[in-house]
């Protein structure tokens, strides 16, 4: 059997979401002792995760306007034009022949088709961009994406976070060390979507915590009714 190369694996992360593995010996640890460790690990991954109380996302505050690839923007200089192409390009370039790119300029071309948005995350006036796939070897059937947050470093630029899956992103009102919290999502289903809140930590965007976000409930008829506002619920992070 074939090997998965890394691009290859990375497009099953896109649409299969691994369970947490536990590593126990079947046939010499009882029953009730390995329902306990499995109890145990998922209580300590769930606190490693970090707080989850008074956490608050608002759907209508996602980023859904003001996109524009890098090659079409019309906002961007020439030099910020360069910059970004070469820097997503740094990020798709150990994954050219998985994704059957011959050449430097084919993969410069692909990079640049990448959608970005100009983005304040300091709230002093300085430009960070997200960025996020848009062909199909970047995302999965169901529109989760390869995303980045880039902000400049010098003359270049320089990624503060990356996440494989990726559909939609939330600047918080919340700020930690200087920047804003964000959240990214991630399509689940009509009514369901996953939630991934990222902190800043001086130097690079780190996971927090994981929630589902539903917009239905199942009533006591039996019945699912939808709801106004989603229904956030703590869960263990799987995708990075």
């Amino acid at each position: 059997m074939r090997a998965l190369s890394k691009r290859e694996t990375n497009s099953h992360r896109l649409t299969n979401t691994p369970e947490p593995i536990i590593f126990v010996n079947r046939m010499t640890i009882p029953r009730r002792l390995r329902l306990l460790a499995i109890l145990i690990c998922w209580g300590f991954l769930s606190f490693a995760q970090g707080p989850t109380k008074r956490f608050g996302w608002d759907c209508r505050a996602v980023e859904k306007d003001g996109w524009a690839s890098i090659a079409e923007s019309k906002t961007l200089s020439a030099q910020e034009r360069v910059g970004l192409t070469e820097i997503v390009a740094s990020q798709l370039r150990p994954f050219m022949s998985e994704m059957n790119i011959d050449t430097e300029q084919q993969l410069r071309d692909l990079a640049a088709q990448t959608s970005i948005k100009a983005v304040d995350l300091g709230g002093n006036g300085s430009k960070q961009y997200l960025a996020r796939g848009s062909v199909s070897s970047l995302c999965s059937p169901t529109g989760n994406c390869e995303a980045w947050v880039f902000r400049p470093d010098g003359e270049k630029y320089s990624m503060i976070l990356h996440r494989i899956a990726t559909q939609t992103f939330t600047i918080q009102s919340t700020v930690t060390n200087g920047f804003h919290d964000l959240v990214l999502g991630q399509h689940g289903s009509a009514t369901e979507q996953g939630l991934t809140l990222y902190r800043f930590d001086k130097s690079k965007y780190r996971r927090i915590a994981c929630y589902d976000a539903s917009w239905t409930v199942l009533g006591k008829d039996g019945e699912f009714h939808d709801l106004k506002e989603p229904r956030l619920t703590p869960v263990i992070c799987t995708v990075r």
